[in-house]
């Protein structure tokens, strides 16, 4: 993937909103294939996608553009994959929540 190039990351961490649509527009297909194989429910994978893009927009002035964004955004996917497992205090819940995550590490 050759997008985003630095001037569009530039552009979002200034505050361009236009530019940040561009992004999150670019990203929202591999996001959301991304997040649905491993939650395996569509409404869940779009909470964490909105959720991880409303974080990079909110600490846009903290981006460090200079590195792989792809590598940043997937990271933060994952990461918020694995926050949501602290949300399933039932042990039965958390444990059809794990199923699901390691049944898309197995395949």
């Amino acid at each position: 993937m050759t997008f985003p190039n630095q001037q569009i990351l530039d552009r979002v961490t200034e505050g361009d909103e236009a530019a940040f649509t561009q992004l999150r527009s670019y990203f929202h297909v591999p996001a959301f294939k991304f997040c649905s194989v491993l939650l395996k429910d569509e409404t869940e994978a779009e909470n964490v996608i909105n959720s991880v893009f409303n974080k990079i927009w909110n600490e846009r002035l903290d981006l460090q553009t200079e590195g792989n964004f792809q590598s940043y955004l997937f990271s933060s996917l994952k990461e918020q994959i694995f926050g949501e497992m602290k949300k399933y205090n039932d042990p039965a819940a958390r444990k059809q929540y794990l199923d699901r995550i390691q049944s898309y590490r197995a395949s």
